[in-house]
């Protein structure tokens, strides 16, 4: 059971959390950057072996060991985001304890209260929608690792008949965690209350999809969290570059920022829309998927999914437009430099890739997820 096939999903979703993973240590300040550079090679070492492991044991306790450097390397002293990034530390070490001793339901139910915690799934939000608020540089960090996270849960704990059974609720349950932060998205007053909402609205459609997966959609369930990690990590980084140059954004003040940091404004759209499914990005992409797959299980969790994403996609135009649009502000801050330009378009292009060839990672990932629990 759980022998790797050398078919490339390892390497490639591994390649693809390095983007979220190292792009904030690339950003950061020179008198940070060399702290952050240590932890988050701890964290990619840890990584390497939760990818290629050849049995769930091996990738959850190396999982354990990166998220507990992530705890400790976020960059804040909350006793809220650590006390969240430790106790989904703590459900990867009980998950890999449950396989140890063949107890395939607490692994599942760890598992997923692992990824849970980290992305930000309601009511369990208030430590991920935390660490967004006070450093979105360390929330996209933190997203990264998640992809290797829900690759070894998909691989190792996944396939059980509790899986199956279970869908349908994880499915309501995400359905529910979409749409409450989705609406509350409608009436935020500030870019951070905007960031909060739409991370949370995105952990619910990753549970919703990890639901889903217990049926057979894991690609689906994948390329959600690829694209949440892409498109909810990018704009978290460049409301970071924005609020550099002009502290914090309120919308009820003037906007008009567009001809000041006309790549910014660009980068923003395209990440706002690549959340909410804008065609030819991967976000499409996941959302067709999931779409799909949740429509056998719930058509009621599929509506409401489908609504959390429109008011999601409002609430993004409202947020693109308080900021950006409206009479010309003056500022002699500079547009995205050099190394922000390159950080961008790497997001940008890794999102266009995976939506106009989906099945560079959709097509191996079948076969891949579907037999790793092959005897």
């Amino acid at each position: 059971m759980n022998t790797l096939r050398l078919d490339g999903v390892p390497v490639t979703v591994f390649a693809l959390s390095l983007l979220p993973l190292w792009l904030p240590v690339l950003l950061g300040e020179a008198a940070t950057r060399g702290t952050r550079a240590r932890v988050t090679l701890g964290v990619t070492v840890a990584l390497v072996l939760a990818s290629f492991a050849v049995n769930g044991p091996v990738a959850f306790g190396a999982l354990a060991v990166g998220l507990t450097l992530q705890a400790f390397g976020a960059g804040t002293d909350s006793r809220l985001i650590r006390s969240t990034l430790l106790a989904s530390a703590t459900c990867t070490v009980t998950t890999a304890l449950a396989l140890v001793f063949a107890w395939p339901v607490i692994a599942f139910v760890a598992s997923v209260l692992a990824v849970t915690l980290r992305v930000g799934v309601m009511p369990l939000h208030a430590g991920a929608v935390a660490l967004g608020d006070r450093s979105p540089a360390a929330q996209t960090q933190q997203l990264g690792a998640t992809l290797v996270l829900v690759l070894a849960h998909l691989r190792f704990t996944d396939h059980i008949g509790f899986a199956y059974d279970v869908a349908p609720m994880l499915v309501v349950l995400g359905a529910v965690a979409t749409l409450v932060p989705g609406v509350i998205a409608l009436v935020q007053p500030d870019l951070r209350g905007f960031y909060r909402t739409a991370t949370a609205m995105h952990g619910g459609m990753i549970l919703a999809s990890l639901g889903a997966a217990g049926r057979g959609h894991e690609a689906a369930a994948l390329m959600v969290v690829l694209t949440t990690a892409f498109a909810v990590g990018g704009l978290g980084l460049l409301i970071v570059a924005l609020e550099a140059r002009v502290g914090p954004v309120r919308f009820d003040r003037r906007g008009g920022r567009v001809q000041a940091f006309p790549r910014l404004a660009a980068g923003f759209a395209l990440f706002a829309a690549a959340g909410v499914a804008m065609p030819g990005t991967s976000g499409f992409i996941a959302d067709d998927l999931m779409l799909h797959a949740l429509w056998g299980e719930s058509v009621a969790a599929t509506v409401m999914i489908i609504l959390g994403a429109a008011a999601l996609a409002v609430a993004s135009l409202r947020a693109y437009s308080a900021t950006f649009l409206g009479p010309a502000v003056a500022s002699v801050a500079p547009d995205l430099n050099g190394r922000e330009r390159a950080a961008t378009t790497v997001l940008v292009v890794a999102l266009l890739i995976l939506g106009i060839v989906p099945g560079l990672l959709l097509t191996p990932a079948d076969v891949f997820l579907n037999l790793s629990d092959a005897p």
